[in-house]
């Protein structure tokens, strides 16, 4: 009975046997992502961002007015005049995208979408018209997800998938339903999005945008399984159960877990003592109002804080390049003399901060694998406005940048 235990001691302590198949993108092609397996299964899996997509979707695309649809048009690969959301369209919503015929965008002539465009999706029936909305999975009401053509060829359209999200400890199932026509992974229908219990309404909100830490499955050769289960069109309820099976005989959500727990790619930074000026920066820039609102949660201990999700590195990323912004306006202000100068007082120090958030987090900072020089340039450039705004000799504080801004700085609740 003593030795039995013994096995089963040594079994939990092993490692799952976790490979790389390839590198896949979290945006434009930076290779960030990695396609893992488990070492003789077929299932696999990545992590990434989670992105709101509504192709598919009847009223998805509006040839006139962006307000009127489920997306703006640039998520079709179109552009209005001026970048406003009823200008006219300087470059037509891509062929992949939306149905075209006789050399130009369709749009339905009647019915409740009069008026749309006919928004298309790689898993259709083609038994169907293609100018039918019907012909297409609608994203409004079945889960399925979007992968980045060519970077994952061992699974075809129509095979199940979950999504699953680690902070809430929910999972969705869907189908394998677009593929992408750009590289970028980490894409879902707006019904997937809702399973999870993200707060979105349509594509042009996208709440897992900024995380890094959704953990996708696909299961390659369970296309048949749908088709032989039920015809077109496919019901939720049936999506639900196969992938579930599937997810169970792979090991469930235990065995996501696991993953997560060996080796995770992504997910939120930890209120450690190396990384806890981050979290006071934050606080610091939303109590200041350089930063209005998060989408995440600070540690209690910050002035502000509450219980809840801590944010991804792509998530603090993108709040201090929305901090610099806000100190740059500022410094406008100030030099337009609509501004006095002592607003710009603690700007030297948020940029010296906000600058070491870019050395922190290089992955998360550019999309492109490009180096923090640009963004930690800017930082210094403008520390250096801030400087002559407030006195000349400050110029001697704009060049310690390169260090670390908060070595020096007492930590908030020490």
């Amino acid at each position: 009975m003593l030795f039995g235990f013994a096995i089963a001691a040594i079994a939990l302590s092993q490692q799952l046997p976790i490979e790389t198949v390839r590198n896949m993108s979290y945006q434009r092609s930076d290779l960030r992502v990695p396609l893992r397996r488990i070492q003789g299964t077929t299932a696999l899996f990545f992590q990434s961002k989670l992105s709101c997509d509504v192709d598919g979707a009847p009223n998805a695309y509006h040839p006139l007015d962006d307000r009127l649809s489920l997306d703006v048009i640039d998520s079709a690969e179109g552009k209005r005049d001026g970048d406003r959301p009823d200008g006219a369209l300087l470059i037509q919503p891509s062929r992949e995208i939306v149905v075209w015929v006789d050399g130009k965008p369709y749009i339905q002539p009647d019915g409740e979408f009069k008026g749309f465009y006919v928004s298309e999706t790689t898993l259709q029936n083609p038994a169907m018209p293609a100018i039918d909305p019907n012909r297409y999975l609608d994203p409004r009401h079945l889960q399925y997800i979007v992968l980045p053509g060519g970077m994952v060829p061992e699974v075809k359209i129509g095979d199940l998938a979950v999504v699953y999200d680690p902070f809430v400890k929910k999972f969705a199932a869907a189908v394998f339903g677009d593929i992408g026509p750009t590289s970028e992974s980490g894409e879902a229908a707006l019904a997937t999005l809702k399973r999870l219990g993200m707060p979105v309404i349509d594509g042009k909100s996208s709440p897992g945008q900024g995380r890094d830490d959704l953990f996708f499955l696909v299961f390659p050769n369970t296309a048949q399984r749908l088709q032989q289960a039920e015809p077109w069109p496919h019901q939720q309820a049936t999506i639900d159960a196969l992938a579930t099976d599937e997810l169970t005989k792979w090991g469930g959500v235990e065995r996501i877990e696991e993953i997560l727990k060996q080796d995770p790619r992504g997910g939120p930074i930890a209120d450690t003592a190396a990384d806890g000026w981050i979290y006071e920066e934050l606080a610091s820039l939303k109590k200041q109002n350089f930063v209005r609102f998060y989408d995440f949660a600070l540690p209690e201990r910050c002035e502000g804080g509450s219980p809840g999700r801590l944010p991804c590195a792509p998530e603090i990323v993108a709040s201090a390049k929305a901090g610099v912004t806000a100190i740059e306006h500022l410094i406008e202000l100030v030099e337009l003399s609509k501004a006095p100068a002592s607003t710009l007082d603690r700007s030297i120090v948020h940029l010296r901060r906000l600058s070491d958030v870019y050395r922190r987090f290089p992955a998360a900072t550019f999309d492109a694998g490009e180096s923090v020089l640009r963004e930690t340039a800017r930082c210094t450039a403008l520390a250096e406005r801030v400087a002559k705004c407030l006195n000349p000799t400050a110029l001697v504080e704009a060049s310690d940048l390169p260090r670390r801004g908060c070595e020096n700085e007492p930590r908030v609740g020490a």
